[in-house]
C-alpha cells in the first residue's frame, strides 16, 4: 500500500488533476491513522490482553473514511479507484472469520481480535484481497511462532493467553507495506 500510495502520488503530480493528488494525500493519511491506532491496541493487548472498543473503532472508522474518500475521490484512470466496495467487504469476512473462531475456540480468541480484524480487513481489502489473505495467513503464522518461542523458552505454557493483536497487526503491516495493489 506504502508503494501504491507513493506512485499514485507521483502519478497525481505528472496529470496534474487535482481530486487524484488530494485522494492520494487522503491514502497517505490513511496509513498515518493506521499507525496511530495500532500504537496503543498493541500496547493495551500486551499489558492488559485487551483491545478497546474505542481504538478499534476508530480504526475501522478512520481506515473507512480516509481510504473510503481516496477512492471516491479518485478519477476513473487512477489506481486508487474502484476499492470501496472490496474494502468494506473485507472488513466484514476478516471479522467473520475471526468470530467463527471466537465461537469455536469457546472464547480463546477474544472479541476483542474480532473487532481488531474488522479494521484490519479494511485496510488490507482496500489493497487487494490477496492483500487480506496475506494479512490473515501472516498473522495466523507470526502468532504461532510467538506463543511456540515463548513456550520454547518456559515463559508459557498450552493454557496461557497470548496477546494475538499485535501478530494480526504486524501480519496486517506486511501487505500494507509491501504489496502492490490488485
Amino acid at each position: 500500500m506504502l508503494l501504491l500510495v507513493w506512485r499514485a502520488f507521483g502519478d497525481a503530480i505528472d496529470s496534474g488533476h487535482p481530486a487524484d493528488v488530494i485522494a492520494s494525500l487522503c491514502a497517505a493519511v490513511g496509513l498515518v491513522w493506521f499507525a496511530v491506532c495500532a500504537v496503543p491496541l498493541w500496547v493495551s493487548d500486551v499489558r492488559e490482553h485487551r483491545l478497546p472498543n474505542r481504538w478499534t473503532l476508530l480504526l475501522v472508522v478512520g481506515g473507512v473514511v480516509t481510504l473510503g474518500t481516496a477512492t471516491l475521490l479518485a478519477t476513473d484512470g487512477s489506481e486508487l479507484a474502484g476499492r470501496a466496495l472490496r474494502m468494506v467487504l473485507a472488513g466484514l469476512v476478516y471479522a467473520a472469520v475471526l468470530f467463527v473462531l471466537h465461537l469455536a475456540t469457546r472464547g480463546g480468541m477474544g472479541m476483542g481480535d474480532v473487532k481488531l480484524a474488522a479494521g484490519l480487513g479494511v485496510y488490507t481489502g482496500w489493497l487487494s484481497w490477496d492483500g487480506l489473505l496475506a494479512a490473515v495467513v501472516f498473522g495466523f503464522l507470526i502468532g504461532g511462532l510467538v506463543a511456540l518461542m515463548l513456550v520454547a523458552v518456559r515463559r508459557a505454557t498450552r493454557s496461557t493467553q497470548i496477546a494475538f493483536g499485535p501478530s494480526m497487526m504486524v501480519g496486517a503491516l506486511v501487505p500494507l507495506m509491501l504489496m502492490e495493489a490488485g
